[in-house]
C-alpha cells in the first residue's frame, strides 16, 4: 500500500502531513526551496516547538520513510501523488494571488510526470483547483493527472494527532478518476473508521478558507450529497466571475 509521495511546502502544515503520511507507511520526499532549510530539516532540526512532531519526524527520517530536498525535479518525476501544502509568494497567514498558484501549476506541468493525483491542502481562492485543473489539462496533453482538493483543519501543538486521528476526512474533486488513489492513500484512516465525505472543489475550498466551520455543519454522507450538488453551483458560478 505504500505510495511515493512529494510535498511541496515545509511550513508547520507541510512538515505535519510529510510526517503524517510517513508515518503510515508511505514514501515522502518534501521540498524546501531554500536549500539551507531543507539540509537542516533533513537532519532533524528547525521545526519549531512541536515536541510530538520533531520525534516523530526524526523516526521517520531514521527509517528512511521522509527526506527533504530543495530540487523538486527528480522526486516529482518519480512521485505518484504531489501535495500542494504551499504555495510560494504567500505567507501562512494569507491567501495567496492566482498568479502564485499559476506558478504552481507550471512548475507541475513542467516536470516530466509520473504522478497521477495533485492533491491541494493549501489555503487558496475559490475557483483555484478548477483553473490548476485546466492548466494542466492544456500542459500535458492529458488528462490523467487529477487535482484533489484536501482542506486540513489541525493546528498547533497537536497538528500531527489531528492529522493521524482525524474526526472527518473531506476531499473535493470532479471526476472519479482519483477514488482509487485516494482510497490508498487514506487506507490507514479508513481501517480506524474514519468518516470520508466527498465534495466538489469549489465546496473544499471554501471549507478550507473558512477554518473548517462549514465542515463541521456536514451532517452525513447522505445529506451531504445534495448539499454538495447545491453547493457545487453556487461556487461554480463564484469561480467563473473571478
Amino acid at each position: 500500500m505504500t505510495m511515493r509521495i512529494t510535498v511541496l511546502g515545509t511550513d508547520y502544515e507541510g512538515l505535519t502531513i510529510a510526517v503524517g503520511l510517513a508515518t503510515l507507511g508511505h514514501s515522502v520526499i518534501a521540498v524546501d526551496t531554500n536549500h539551507s532549510r531543507a539540509r537542516r530539516l533533513q537532519r532533524g532540526t528547525s521545526i519549531g516547538e512541536d515536541i510530538d512532531l520533531s520525534k516523530r519526524m526524526k523516526l521517520v527520517l531514521r527509517e528512511g520513510q521522509l527526506k527533504f530536498t530543495s530540487e523538486p525535479e527528480r522526486c516529482l518525476a518519480e512521485a505518484d501523488v504531489v501535495i500542494i501544502a504551499g504555495v510560494p509568494g504567500s505567507d501562512s497567514d494569507g491567501i495567496p494571488e492566482r498568479t502564485a498558484i499559476l506558478r504552481t501549476a507550471e512548475c507541475l506541468s513542467g516536470a516530466i510526470a509520473s504522478f497521477s493525483t495533485v492533491i491541494v491542502t493549501a489555503r487558496i481562492p475559490t475557483g483555484s483547483c478548477r483553473i490548476l485543473q485546466d492548466w494542466l489539462n492544456d500542459a500535458m496533453y492529458t488528462g490523467a493527472v487529477n487535482v484533489v482538493a484536501f482542506p486540513i483543519f489541525f493546528s498547533q501543538p497537536l497538528g500531527l494527532h489531528g492529522f493521524l486521528h482525524p474526526d472527518r476526512i473531506v476531499l473535493g474533486y470532479e471526476s472519479e478518476q482519483p477514488r482509487r488513489v485516494l482510497d490508498k492513500l487514506f487506507a490507514n484512516m479508513l481501517l480506524n473508521e474514519t468518516s470520508i465525505f466527498h465534495v466538489s472543489w469549489e465546496a473544499a475550498e471554501m471549507m478550507r478558507a473558512t477554518g473548517g466551520t462549514l465542515a463541521t455543519g456536514i451532517p452525513g454522507e447522505s445529506t451531504t450529497v445534495l448539499a454538495v450538488d447545491e453547493t457545487k453551483k453556487a461556487y461554480s458560478r463564484v469561480g467563473q466571475r473571478r
